[in-house]
């Protein structure tokens, strides 16, 4: 009878050490752990390489502009330079556009830029930081509705107010008191440089209204400013544009950040030159009469 000690559950028994079952055993339990890898580069099979980057290692991919769209030649060529920009700066076409009313007129004193044009293609060159200066970190907005729903009690009417109770001063009788002119809503915005290749550019603000869900451009200056651009109404136009960022190599900064750059261009321009390249004034005639009697 095996040996049986107090407190034990189940009684000891005596096992003889098997050298070639321990070794069977080793092997099942390393057998699981063994890679297919190694299997098959046993067997003489070729491997699959998976070439696989992380997700926040892949830069967001801009859409190719449409075909036959290129922007100016002079704009690469010595345009970005005389704005104090590198010359093989990437420029990204946003939308085109014709231009409107609304954009030449003074009281609107803004230029708008296509919505379609702002979600697929601008808002991808902007960096967090600007999107929210621009109001445009969010998503569309959901429109108001103007139109009250059906079964929707009407809002109750104000109570009638005691000028008198309030201190204000109320007009004599017989004249109209006149009311205070309403404020505009400051909507700020993300500075940013309106450029056209014959004004220049003109530093302005960018955003995104809530209200109408329209981004625009516009800021002290810019009535002038487009003026100087000779837009007209109906005029087909094309916007691009460009930002420069910082680049570092060992230390130093090569080139700086800069505001982001809106280009208005018209189509029809022909040639598509600016007002670096435009051929010097014509020399003055010179009368071979005269010269012959200076002579």
């Amino acid at each position: 009878m095996p040996p049986c000690f107090a407190g034990s559950k189940r009684p000891l028994e005596m096992v003889v050490y098997d050298p070639a079952a321990a070794a069977s055993k080793r092997a099942r339990q390393d057998e699981p752990t063994t890679s297919s890898s190694s299997s098959a580069c046993a067997a003489g099979e070729p491997l699959d390489v998976l070439d696989v980057e992380p997700i926040t290692a892949v830069p967001p991919q801009l859409p190719p502009p449409p075909a036959g769209r290129e922007a100016p030649p002079c704009l690469r060529r010595h345009f970005l330079e005389a704005l104090g920009l590198r010359a093989d700066l990437p420029v990204h076409f946003i939308d085109e556009k014709l231009v409107t009313t609304t954009d030449l007129d003074p009281h609107q004193n803004r230029f708008r830029i296509p919505g379609a044009g702002v979600k697929r293609r601008l808002r991808a060159i902007l960096t967090p930081g600007e999107l929210l200066e621009a109001n445009l970190l969010r998503g569309d907005p959901a429109p108001r509705s103007r139109a009250r729903r059906q079964g929707q009690p009407a809002p109750p009417p104000p109570e009638p107010r005691n000028a008198a109770a309030d201190g204000e001063q109320r007009p004599p009788p017989g004249k109209k008191m006149k009311k205070p002119k309403k404020k505009g809503m400051v909507h700020g915005g993300l500075r940013v440089k309106l450029v056209d290749l014959h004004a220049g550019a003109k530093e302005l603000l960018m955003s995104r209204w809530s209200s109408s869900r329209g981004t625009v451009v516009k800021g002290s200056g810019y009535l002038d400013f487009v003026r100087r651009c000779s837009f007209k109404k109906r005029d087909a136009v094309e916007i691009w544009a460009f930002v420069q960022r910082r680049v570092r190599l060992f230390g130093s900064v090569l080139c700086d950040d800069s505001l982001l750059h809106v280009l208005v261009v018209k189509k029809d321009q022909q040639p598509p030159r600016c007002c670096c390249c435009c051929d010097p004034p014509p020399a003055p005639a010179v009368n071979p009469s005269t010269e012959l009697v200076m002579a």
